[in-house]
């Protein structure tokens, strides 16, 4: 029994030493880059920001607001799902709410990164439309 209480002890202290030293302990070494400013750097080195930012302003607002709709839509079908007086009917509509509004959101992003193709390289393409995707969420 004794040494049952000993071994608790000595993983809750095990746990409580990992948990400080994960809070405590700095993040990259001085100088070195952090996993953001990597991905900012890639990112920079494969996306022609002169000839992007254009086409990214010009689909912004459109993404934007199609996926505000979008969470609107989801909250309302959730909301649906979880309340007592709802009818099949009404969840069958808001469910085609929702796919209409994922559609459009879909369509923006797809118009966005299609004409993205143009200012592209090929051979860097895949990267790109990632550091374009990051670069839309993180405006927002």
């Amino acid at each position: 029994m004794v040494r049952r209480k000993w071994q608790v002890c000595a993983a809750g202290l095990a746990v409580l030493v990992f948990a400080w030293l994960l809070i405590v302990s700095p993040g990259p070494a001085m100088g070195q880059p952090g996993p953001r400013e990597r991905i900012r750097e890639r990112c920079q080195a494969v996306l022609p920001q002169a000839q992007a930012e254009p086409v990214l302003m010009k689909y912004r607002d459109r993404l934007t607001t199609a996926r505000e709709a979008m969470v609107k839509e989801e909250r309302a079908l959730r909301a649906l799902l979880v309340a007592d007086n709802s009818t099949r009917a009404a969840v069958d509509a808001q469910i085609i709410k929702t796919e209409t509004a994922r559609s459009v959101l879909t369509r923006a992003r797809l118009d966005m990164l299609w004409e993205l193709r143009s200012v592209i390289p090929a051979t860097n393409r895949e990267t790109a439309f990632r550091c374009a995707e990051l670069l839309l969420l993180r405006r927002r």
